[in-house]
Order: C-alpha cells, then sequence, then structure tokens
C-alpha cells in the first residue's frame, strides 16, 4: 500500500497533477518583460508542483505546457527588436514540443512583407519546433495581412495532421496578399470572424473552395442572401442575419447543413419565416404577440429557441384580469429555453392592453416570482426588461415626481426573491430606467 506520493504509479500522479489545473483551459501566460512563471500574477496552478522534485517536474511539464500563450511587452522598443528576442529565447528552449496549444498576441506588427520578416520567421520557427501543436492561434492578426504564403507553407508541411492555425479575421490590405494564397490548401486554417465589408462574397467563395474554416459570421447591414447557398466548415455563429432572405425551407436547408452552428443574433429583422419563429409561435397560442426586430436565438439539443427576445402581447385583456396577464408570462416562460440549458435569459416583455392601469407592483411581483423559475447561481442569470406598463403601476403607487425612487424601490423588492434578476422599466417617452 502507497504510504507517500512517491509510492503511487506515474498514471495516478498524472492524474492528481491534472486535477489542479480546474478547468483544464488555463494557459501558460508569457510576459517578455517577466521571466516566466515567476510572476504572481500569471502564475499556473500546477507550476509549484513543477519545483518540487525531478519526477513531479516530469510528469508536470506536459500538463504545464499544453496551452502557452506568448503576450510581447513592446513599451518604447521596436516591435521588430522584440520579434527577434522571442525568436532567439524559442531557439533554446526544449519544451516547445511539449506545447499542443499556442496563442502569440502580434497586435502592432507591420504587414507581413517578405519571407525574411521578423513574424514570418517566427511563426516557421514555431512550426518547425512545435512538432505536437495542434492549435496556432493568431488572436490579433488578419488573414490576407500581408504575404502569408510562406507561413501558410509551413503550416502545410507540419508534421500533425490535427494541425490548426487560427487567425482572427479576415482583411486583404493589398490585391497581392489575396493573391499571394492562390493555390495553397487552407484546410488547416481557420478564420475566427468574417465581415463581408473585409473580404468580399467573391473572395470567400474562392477561399472557402481552398478549404478554409469560418467559426462566424456577421452580416450586418447587408441583405443579399446570396451568401447563404454556401457551405461555411466550423461554422457556430451568425451575426447580423436578416431573415427576411429567404424562405422558411430554405433556411431549414441551410441549418442542416451547417451542424455546429448554435447561435443566432442579434438579429435585426421580424420575420416569421425561420424555425425558431415557427416554433416560439406555436409554444405561445393561442396569445398573439410582436417581436422586438433585435434578438438572438440559440441551439439546445437540436431545437432552435429564443435566449434574447422582446415581445409586446397584442391580445385584449378585460380590465382587472391578472390572472390572464400571469397565463401570458406563464406560456412565455414556458417557450424559451430551461434554465438547466441556458446559463443567462435576455426577456423583455410589454402588453398592448392597458394592465398597468389596474395591476400592483405586489401582483407583478408576485408573477414573475411564480413564473421567472430560475436558479440562485453565480451561473444563471436573466436581464428583464418590463415595459411602460411597469412605470404606469408604479406612477399610480408614487406619482409621476417620484417614479425612479419608486422604480428603485421595486428592484429592491424583487430582488429579495429574485436575487439573479437585473430588471429594466421602460418610461413613457421610451427610455429605460
Amino acid at each position: 500500500m502507497a504510504t507517500s506520493l512517491e509510492d503511487l504509479p506515474d498514471g495516478l500522479l498524472h492524474k492528481i497533477i491534472e486535477s489542479l489545473n480546474f478547468y483544464k483551459v488555463t494557459p501558460i501566460k508569457i510576459h517578455m518583460r517577466h521571466k516566466p512563471f515567476r510572476n504572481r500574477c500569471l502564475s499556473h496552478p500546477v507550476d509549484p508542483v513543477s519545483l518540487v522534485n525531478r519526477r513531479l517536474r516530469r510528469l508536470s511539464l506536459p500538463i504545464l505546457f499544453r496551452k502557452v500563450c506568448i503576450r510581447p511587452y513592446y513599451s518604447n522598443a521596436h516591435v521588430s527588436d522584440i520579434l527577434s528576442l522571442m525568436l532567439e529565447a524559442l531557439k533554446h528552449n526544449t519544451l516547445m514540443p511539449l506545447i499542443r496549444e499556442l496563442s502569440i498576441d502580434l497586435k502592432g506588427c507591420a504587414p507581413v512583407r517578405s519571407c525574411e520578416d521578423p513574424v514570418t520567421l517566427l511563426l516557421i520557427d514555431v512550426l518547425s519546433r512545435c512538432t505536437r501543436l495542434e492549435h496556432l492561434g493568431l488572436p490579433e492578426t488578419e488573414l490576407g495581412y500581408g504575404d502569408q504564403r510562406p507561413i501558410i507553407e509551413a503550416l502545410n508541411s507540419h508534421s500533425s495532421e490535427n494541425i490548426r492555425l487560427q487567425f482572427m479575421s479576415i482583411e486583404f490590405d493589398a490585391p497581392e496578399s489575396f493573391n499571394a494564397l492562390r493555390s495553397l490548401s487552407l484546410s488547416r486554417v481557420i478564420c475566427q470572424n468574417w465581415q463581408r465589408r473585409h473580404c468580399s462574397d467573391q473572395e470567400m467563395k474562392a477561399l472557402l473552395a481552398q478549404g478554409l474554416n469560418i467559426q462566424s459570421i456577421d452580416r450586418s447591414r447587408y441583405v443579399d442572401g446570396s451568401w447563404m447557398d454556401g457551405n461555411y466548415p466550423g461554422l457556430t455563429r451568425i451575426y447580423g442575419w436578416n431573415g427576411n432572405e429567404r424562405s422558411l425551407q430554405s433556411t431549414i436547408d441551410f441549418l442542416l447543413r451547417h451542424p455546429l452552428l448554435e447561435r443566432i443574433g442579434p438579429e435585426a429583422h421580424e420575420c416569421d419565416m425561420t424555425p425558431w419563429h415557427a416554433t416560439f409561435a406555436s409554444k405561445m397560442y393561442p396569445y398573439s404577440f410582436k417581436i422586438d426586430k433585435w434578438n438572438g436565438v440559440v441551439k439546445i439539443n437540436g431545437e432552435w429557441l429564443y435566449d434574447n427576445i422582446k415581445i409586446t402581447f397584442l391580445d385584449d385583456i378585460a380590465h382587472g384580469d391578472v390572472e390572464t396577464v400571469e397565463t401570458m408570462v406563464r406560456t412565455l416562460r414556458k417557450a424559451l429555453p430551461q434554465p438547466s440549458d441556458c446559463p443567462h435569459l435576455d426577456v423583455g416583455i410589454d402588453f398592448l392592453s392597458p394592465v398597468g392601469e389596474y395591476m400592483t407592483s405586489d401582483n407583478l411581483i408576485g408573477i414573475l416570482t411564480r413564473n421567472t423559475n430560475y436558479p440562485v447561481t453565480l451561473n444563471h442569470s436573466i436581464t428583464l426588461q418590463l415595459g411602460t406598463f411597469v412605470c404606469v403601476i408604479l406612477i399610480r403607487e408614487y406619482s409621476q415626481e417620484r417614479l425612479i425612487a419608486g422604480f428603485e424601490s421595486f428592484s429592491r423588492r424583487l430582488d429579495q426573491v429574485l436575487p439573479r434578476v437585473v430588471v429594466y422599466g421602460q418610461n413613457p417617452r421610451g427610455g429605460l430606467i
């Protein structure tokens, strides 16, 4: 029976050390102005274990160097000088083969213009030394910013089949930059975001044909729907999708071709020709409503649901019928994602019928308490935007002059029963309070 850590087998010790990195996403952060791992603010949870003895260091290093984040500190130094120092430091580092995920912040660097450029030399050297690298992230660098052909060629020559190079976005600073990438395979390249104003639809079509992977698309201010004919490998998010572009079936076909897609929004449309609107309308039956044009949806267990929505109930409600108001709110809650599936909801509620003329703040707090049903945890929250009806209630109870004080009192009372709910109201002029 083991009586000390030294008696435990390597496999078990490895699991114990790995458990210290609770979230398994913590990277080592190296700033060029600090000696690595000696800055307390940048310490990695596994770092102290690696300093105990040789055996624990041997077992700790693959965990410690699995994810590395390099942040050059430029200060008054020339960018090329800092990059040269980084290149020299990496040449003498025997731990490079342990790195699986590496992020290098190249913010402030000029576009790559030649194979002798410091950025090119640095990245090619990293690719040659990190033989087990799976992900190289450049969070401040655009694909197409300068002549990146040598970098992509080095990427394609890497021994690992799983390696991926991720750029922040796409932006061609000159026609030569786009031409430099032609004929190259981009199947190992990921673009974090595509904005049409920086890369045209035709340019994107050519890049996709070369194998480029796209994580998110921003279609803000563009209503042309031809982009939906394409296939975007790796796509997980879309922003600014104008839902008036295509038919319901066309939208469904697009979603089926992109199984990794998990979020769309915020959308700027009032179109009902979408799967999420059809699902929502069926769950809201028999009530009629209008949805504000800014909303967002998320895919949960294969179903698209609103997690960011503001609606106005259009049905007539008899004066004093608080019970019907609560039934409407309950119906809305059932049409939204369940708390266990969605860490945050952003919901707006208003009524065309003048419910504020007879409801009380106690009525409203009771309705919200009984129908919000959201976990009181740090990982769950809800933002609730109440329409003008709440101000009508508070003006009756406190007066127009004391509306703000009345709303503050209402918020404190609501916080006592729903502490993870952030509430806003809308004054008669449409402004938020």
